[in-house]
């Protein structure tokens, strides 16, 4: 059975994006952090890399990254959003 994550997104078993498209096979997290971005928010921005520093907010909301201090996303040449 497929559960709803964040934003509406359909989760596989393993907790990944089932739904086709940009987050496809991301973790939940993934499309979170792109829509942090796309509103202004990423910590940093090379112009290739974006780079989020994890907060306790973030961690509340995804306990997976409770042992993480960053999350790094790239864009790729067909529009893919992947963490890196």
């Amino acid at each position: 059975m497929k559960a709803q994550g964040w934003g509406g997104y359909t989760l596989t078993e393993a907790g990944t994006v089932a739904d086709p498209g940009k987050f496809e096979g991301e973790a939940i997290y993934v499309p979170y952090y792109w829509d942090v971005y796309v509103n202004g928010g990423a910590d940093r921005d090379d112009g290739r890399v974006l780079g989020f520093d994890i907060v306790a907010e973030d961690k509340a909301l995804f306990p997976e990254l409770k042992r993480r201090r960053t999350v790094k996303l790239i864009e790729d040449e067909q529009g893919f959003v992947r963490e890196i």
